[in-house]
């Protein structure tokens, strides 16, 4: 029998000092030079999120396949495509090479033990929020690159890769 083709996760995120990510469903801040970072990276590719996050974005955003996760049967984003697992999720994106996983909390905690690589922006500040993107596991992940940016609040641009040991 045929193994699935799992497609390559990557996390996507941008958080506060204090790992805020959100705010009363909206981003609780306006990047403009981390919004066309995403945009660069994202673009032709497949983004997972939840459906608190598709409502926060109002959108299918142009160029990207976008894949919403609920468990509302009777949910149907206009451009999305809505299913109700993580696996199924991966089953959907198998057919691209990379998979964005853009939100929200839940859904990076499910999918941070499952992710290759991480695209994280760092706002130098803390910002009062609801919602919190979850602790990186020790020593799973490696710098493999950073980049630090002046903008309305200066952050530093972060991608981590997981480590891969022998067995």
């Amino acid at each position: 029998m045929a193994v699935a083709r799992q497609p390559q996760i990557n996390i996507i995120v941008a958080m506060a000092q204090n790992r805020v990510i959100g705010r009363e469903g909206q981003l609780p801040w306006h990047l403009p030079s981390d919004l066309r970072r995403f945009r660069e990276l994202t673009m032709g590719h497949t983004l997972l999120m939840g459906r608190a996050t598709w409502e926060s974005v109002g959108r299918a955003l142009p160029g990207r396949r976008t894949i919403v996760l609920s468990r509302d049967p009777d949910f149907h984003p206009p451009g999305g495509e809505v299913v109700g697992s993580i696996n199924a999720a991966l089953e959907l994106a198998a057919a691209g090479d990379e998979l964005f996983v853009c939100g929200g909390e839940e859904v990076f905690l499910q999918l941070l033990p499952r992710a290759q690589r991480i695209y994280l922006t760092e706002l130098d500040v803390p910002v009062a929020g609801d919602t919190f993107f979850p602790p990186l596991p020790p020593a799973q992940f490696r710098v493999v690159a950073t980049e630090r940016v002046a903008d309305r609040i200066d952050y530093t641009f972060t991608i981590l890769e997981r480590e891969v040991h022998d067995a």
